[in-house]
């Protein structure tokens, strides 16, 4: 893919480009807004055994991590600082303090403690604690936001569930437009969208050969997991209907109050097939997949797996239900 390729609309560009991105934070959490995934990843403290030592002294995470502890861990249990010992974090090092609510500022107060805030993502992060307390009205309390709070420096770092390297990153960009030109009508839309069918085959050709070359393209893989139908047309991996190009086209934003906009095509989100966890790295190709805004929203946080399992299990329950009722 060496030689430069004619241009995709800009909405499917940009659909795909934002996949290599984590989910929106705002200013009152301490997550990076829009990051990179493959940037400095927060880690909560009781899931550091979800890692191990080698991953933690690796250069595993592209942009390093910062594990994140609460001030009641710290200062009153004996157990975590054995463990910060064995997994070889120090506080204002790769490690920090998160302030969350009034009773641990006054109870741990870090100025007391002469601690300093935290501004650095790089190790070491020469500070010891952010804090992000809300308002309480009642009490004419103001909020406490400290640490990560600047326009240069905005959240510590991003979601670790949500990293994935940039080779990974790419690898997923390409299967995602692979999937695209899977859509049944994708040539017609594409057409449709400005590009000549010169551009089209040629766009096609080098996704299509790039994937192959990545083992990106296991048809047989994509079908198992959801992906694609036996005719090799992109799905919706939870209704499994068939997607249409079209959908990756409409700005849902410019257009929601136009009468033209096709009522049958639902906006197409992002989906995971098993859900992204602490500990496992599950934004990676084959567990990636498009699919219709309403289903997405069904499936949540859980994935598209757990959320069949917990659909059948609500099937099975309507029909007991119905029986014992019909008697």
């Amino acid at each position: 893919m060496a030689k430069r390729l004619p241009k995709l609309p800009p909405l499917l560009q940009s659909k795909i480009y934002k996949t290599g991105q984590t989910r929106s934070a705002n200013d009152d959490v301490i997550f990076q807004n829009r990051a990179n995934r493959n940037g400095t990843v927060l880690i909560p403290f009781e899931s550091i055994d979800l890692f191990d030592i080698s991953i933690l002294t690796s250069h595993k995470f592209e942009s390093g991590f910062i594990v994140v502890m609460s001030p009641e861990d710290y200062y009153t249990n004996p157990e975590a600082l054995i463990t910060m010992k064995s997994k070889k974090l120090k506080l204002g090092v790769n490690a920090i303090l998160l302030y969350e609510t009034r009773e641990q500022w006054n109870k741990f107060n870090p100025y007391k403690n002469k601690l300093s805030v935290a501004e650095k993502r790089t190790v070491p992060i020469d500070g010891h604690f952010v804090a992000r307390i809300l308002s309480s009205g009642s009490k004419g309390e103001e909020k406490i936001i400290l640490g990560f709070n600047t326009s240069s420096c905005k959240g510590a770092g991003i979601r670790v569930a949500e990293y994935a390297p940039l080779f990974t990153i790419k690898s997923c960009h390409l299967q995602l437009e692979y999937l695209f030109w899977l859509c049944y009508d994708s040539k017609e839309v594409a057409l449709g969208a400005g590009m000549t069918e010169t551009e089209i085959e040629q766009r096609m050709t080098a996704i299509t050969t790039a994937c192959n070359n990545q083992k990106l393209a296991n048809t047989d893989r994509l079908y198992k997991t959801r992906i694609i139908d036996n005719a090799k047309n992109t799905i919706c991996p939870l209704c499994l209907k068939k997607l249409s190009a079209g959908a990756f086209l409409i700005n849902f934003f410019e257009s929601a109050e136009k009468s033209d906009v096709d009522k049958d095509i639902s906006q197409i989100n992002l989906f995971y097939i098993n859900q992204l966890k602490i500990g496992e790295f599950n934004h990676s190709p084959y567990n990636l997949a498009w699919g219709h805004q309403n289903c997405n929203m069904i499936c949540k946080e859980t994935g598209v797996i757990e959320t069949i399992k917990w659909m059948k299990e609500v099937v099975v329950n309507t029909i007991i239900f119905n029986k014992d009722s019909s008697n």
